[in-house]
């Protein structure tokens, strides 16, 4: 037992040894975690394209995402101290419950439009991640959010799919207000014209799809397209564009993933134009069916087809390979980038 205790002693002053030299480093040189080299002392950002770096080097934890989403999504400027950070919350949450309490007050005066909304945002919000258990238990905050956008955001109106867009973002930032301004920023600068009910941003996606992937596969591209529909070609890329690919990816971890790299490299970038910012998307699309890519040229008719991408897609087990899924994508787009320049 004296031997045990002294051995045990011993153990616990090797390691207190070795954390007073890892604080002599910090102190001396500098040395820091991958996600505090990110900031300043006093909370601002050293840099965005670090930032962007980082990210697409390193999958970010829970709380490292709740430092960088804030400016992936532009709510906070790269200049922005602690400081500044918490008079900002206390400004949007003041800000946010105004607005809210506009349609709380005509819901309960019985507004017609404002009944037909909620009931439709209500069912809607029921049915997005029902399998995430921290999504479950925050329904109403989804509601709210999603009654507050679509009440001052009319443009285009609210549609089925809004809401799996919020629930990342509400799983991240978990504060209610800060959440809304995030999923306005979202929507406004990047998701609101793939809504739009004349569909031309959407289209425009898909034929970027058929054309890049024509042009990355062209043997897996010939087996999907020559052997379906005409009418049914681009049905089943269509949610996957439209959601960036969000109900294609089981385990809710790799959908924040999924998101973080998208937005890096859409809404986050220096390339801005509307045919570069759903690049990233493509890319993970067509890197989807290569992951499959020898089942799927197996496959003798049709219906094989079919049954692969309408029925295989809501199984559990789809897409376990999600980090060799990203990589291809990751890699397909620098080799974009590099021939841009």
């Amino acid at each position: 037992m004296h031997i045990e205790l002294e051995q045990k002693q011993y153990r616990q002053g090797h390691r207190q040894i070795w954390k007073n030299i890892k604080d002599l480093l910090k102190s001396c040189f500098g040395f820091q975690s991958k996600n505090n080299r990110l900031f300043n002392k006093d909370g601002s950002l050293i840099d965005k394209n670090h930032l962007r770096t980082n990210i697409s080097n390193h999958k970010q934890s829970y709380k490292q995402r709740q430092q960088t989403w804030p400016y992936l999504l532009n709510i906070y400027s790269p200049s922005m101290t602690n400081y500044d950070k918490k008079i900002y919350q206390n400004q949007a949450q003041i800000r946010y419950n105004k607005l809210k309490r506009v349609w709380q007050e005509r819901i309960s005066r019985g507004d017609q439009f404002y009944l037909v909304l909620a009931d439709k945002i209500l069912r809607d919000v029921h049915r997005t991640d029902r399998h995430v258990k921290f999504i479950k238990k925050k329904k109403e905050i989804l509601f709210n959010i999603m009654m507050t956008y679509s009440v001052y955001h009319p443009y285009p109106c609210y549609s089925q799919g809004m809401s799996d867009m919020l629930t990342p973002i509400v799983y991240v930032f978990l504060d209610e207000s800060l959440s809304y301004f995030a999923y306005c920023s979202l929507m406004t600068r990047y998701m609101n014209s793939l809504f739009d009910q004349d569909q031309i941003e959407i289209n425009h996606r898909l034929y970027l799809f058929n054309l890049l992937f024509h042009s990355i596969d062209n043997e897996l591209w010939k087996k999907i397209y020559f052997n379906q529909e005409e009418e049914e070609k681009n049905l089943f890329v269509y949610r996957w564009l439209l959601l960036d690919c969000k109900r294609e990816f089981y385990r809710f971890d790799d959908i924040l993933r999924v998101f973080e790299l998208i937005w890096i490299n859409s809404i986050a970038s220096s390339i801005r134009t509307n045919y570069n910012r759903s690049l990233f998307t493509i890319f993970i699309c067509i890197s989807i069916l290569q992951e499959d890519r020898m089942k799927i040229l197996s496959y003798s008719n049709e219906e094989d087809l079919n049954k692969y991408f309408y029925s295989s897609l809501s199984s559990k087990s789809r897409h376990h390979s999600t980090k060799q899924i990203l990589e291809r994508a990751q890699k397909y787009y620098f080799n974009y980038t590099l021939a841009e320049k």
